[in-house]
């Protein structure tokens, strides 16, 4: 058999997510019910006239190679969304149209990482992050408790900025930011971000930002992103997908925007050797999906916040969960310390699905987060309530 590179990253054959789909689906092969609160994509369908700009490319004939970086025309409309929505200026060159977002992500840690350099990333954070960031020629993450304590704005400007100094090393090359943020639904404040950004440049660091869940917002809360700040664009590559917006799981389609100084790498380089390029009709679907109504993402946007006010108010009233109320994405991140009594979050995850309840431990989100559970509103209202229904009748003895 031919010999392993000693260094590299090695993978886990199985994840988190897989181990309780897994057993959910052998649950319901024996004819039992399961409430998946574990999920991570949309339960919605694509918007139609998403799919249709898609079948009339296919016939159409866009089906070709791609230009690795995307089509000019799609970059130019991404340009003007970018401009419009999220106030970064940029030009099409700046734009690199992916597989997704985790192709985005990859591409970036590939960029900005080499052997020896550190990327701080504020946790609970989405599970792929770390592999992602020890493929990039061998770097290593730190992580850092930062999102529950953000919460509400609860982590003042300077606190939080005294947070990152204290965290940073000499090999710290940069900072990994995920606002709206899974699995916390964390949205960070323009003041927070602030924060943020004069850290980043008194000590000279890139920032990765991940804006997966940027439409995904409750309560007021307003998205910004930190390459529109004073003094961001040229050190940020910003990551976004289409994924969440416009339930696009399947397509596989994101784009990243970075800095005109990483031109030469973030396109002819990284795009053409990774996939050269996304399929055209894909891209003239994504670009319908821009300049077309925008009513259903507001659909959707709206479909979540009232499954997560269902599921909250269904888990109210009890000790055994504790769940703060998020801002954004289609999580909520609920505390199971009371549920736990001392034992593993293993042993709580196969009973709630011996209720019939699928749930996601928090340590798949970074090993500190043991008490901790994460439930998707990424599945029917009446599933939500229903699996609400079932958590509080448990734990009607743990009542405040």
């Amino acid at each position: 058999m031919p010999r392993l590179i000693a260094d590299r990253p090695v993978l886990t054959t199985t994840s988190d997510l897989a181990r309780v789909m897994a057993a959910a689906r052998a649950r319901e092969a024996r004819g039992e019910r399961v409430f998946h609160l574990e999920r991570g994509e949309p339960d919605f369908d694509t918007p139609p006239h998403v799919t249709e700009a898609l079948a009339a490319a296919a016939r159409a004939g866009e089906t070709h190679y791609p230009e690795a970086r995307g089509s000019l025309s799609f970059r130019e409309v991404l340009v003007a969304k970018l401009a419009r929505e999220n106030r970064i200026a940029c030009e099409p060159d700046d734009v690199v149209v992916t597989d997704g977002g985790t192709h985005a992500l990859f591409l970036a840690f590939q960029t900005l990482l080499g052997p020896g350099d550190e990327l701080l990333v504020p946790s609970p954070y989405w599970m792929a992050v770390p592999k992602l960031v020890g493929f990039a020629h061998g770097a290593r993450h730190r992580s850092l408790p930062l999102y529950l304590e953000a919460m509400d704005d609860g982590l003042t400007p300077a606190a939080l900025a005294a947070r990152l100094r204290e965290a940073l090393s000499p090999a710290t090359r940069g900072i990994y930011l995920n606002s709206p943020n899974n699995p916390t639904g964390v949205v960070l404040s323009r003041e927070q971000l602030l924060a943020i950004a004069e850290v980043a440049i008194e000590r000279d660091l890139w920032v990765v930002s991940d804006e997966a869940y940027e439409h995904l917002l409750y309560d007021g809360a307003t998205h910004v992103s930190i390459a529109s700040l004073p003094g961001m664009a040229e050190r940020t590559l910003s990551v976004f997908t289409f994924s969440k917006s416009y339930a696009m799981t399947g397509w596989r389609l994101g784009y990243v925007v970075s800095p005109p100084a990483l031109r030469p790498v973030m396109g002819p380089l990284l795009a053409f050797y990774t996939t050269h390029g996304v399929f055209p009709a894909v891209q003239t679907a994504g670009r319908a999906a821009v300049t077309g109504s925008q009513e259903c993402v507001e659909t959707m946007r709206q479909a979540y916040h009232a499954r997560r006010d269902a599921l909250l108010a269904g888990l109210h009233g009890q000790t055994a969960i504790r769940a703060p109320r998020p801002r954004g994405a289609f999580y909520v991140f609920a505390n199971v310390a009371g549920a736990l009594q001392g034992r593993d979050l293993w042993t709580l995850i196969d009973e709630w699905l011996e209720l019939g309840v699928a749930a996601l431990p928090g340590t798949a989100f970074g090993p500190e987060y043991g008490e901790w559970v994460r439930l998707s509103l990424a599945t029917r209202s009446e599933d939500i309530a229903a699996a609400g229904e079932l958590l509080r009748t448990h734990y009607a003895g743990a009542r405040v």
